[in-house]
């Protein structure tokens, strides 16, 4: 009688078969808003608030000597919340809620130099500011924070200018600001 043998890749690929056989009719279910409650109070819900459509940003005003940097956030903002958020840009006329700032401090300080020259090797650039979402047809307060800021470095040495370093502490605090828009959990 011959005994039928077989190799070690014929028997894993057998195996392998089986087990995602059985995977397959045992099924698997997905559950979503709307299809009932999900096994653990589990959802898929929005990260932002259904009843907002529109947001009027509000050019923040200044407390500080830096000119434009208020622009630069303001524009900023307007940006982010396009490009990550339901919400639409609107003007205050049309808009379901507004969004108005003031940045009330820029700082630029060293954080290390070189020990030869004293020239700043790094630099810390700082953005502070208070701001105030507010549902206009309601004149609830959805979201408002003071004193919230942004830190990034930049290098001067490696040819970073200043200007670099605010429009990334700037771009910083418009995402972090965006994100103080989402609904409550």
């Amino acid at each position: 009688m011959l005994q039928h043998m077989r190799n070690p890749t014929t028997q894993f690929i057998t195996l392998l078969v089986g087990a995602l056989s059985s995977v397959m009719v045992g099924g698997c279910s997905y559950h979503s808003a709307g299809q009932g409650d999900a096994p653990g109070g589990y959802r898929w819900q929005s990260l932002y608030r259904q009843d907002v459509q529109s947001v009027a940003v509000e050019i923040f005003t200044s407390k500080d000597f830096h000119q434009g940097v208020e622009f630069k956030l303001t524009r900023a903002i307007a940006q982010q919340i396009e490009a990550s958020t339901p919400y639409k840009v609107v003007s205050r006329d049309r808009a379901d809620t507004i969004l108005e700032g003031q940045l009330t401090s820029v700082h630029i300080d060293p954080i290390s130099s070189d020990r030869h020259t004293s020239i700043p090797q790094e630099q810390l650039v700082t953005l502070r500011v208070n701001f105030i979402w507010k549902d206009l047809r309601t004149g609830k307060i959805l979201a408002q924070r003071k004193g919230y800021e942004q830190a990034t470095t930049y290098y001067p040495t490696l040819g970073e200018g200043e200007f670099v370093g605010e429009q990334q502490a700037v771009e910083r605090l418009a995402l972090g600001i965006v994100q103080e828009l989402q609904a409550d959990w």
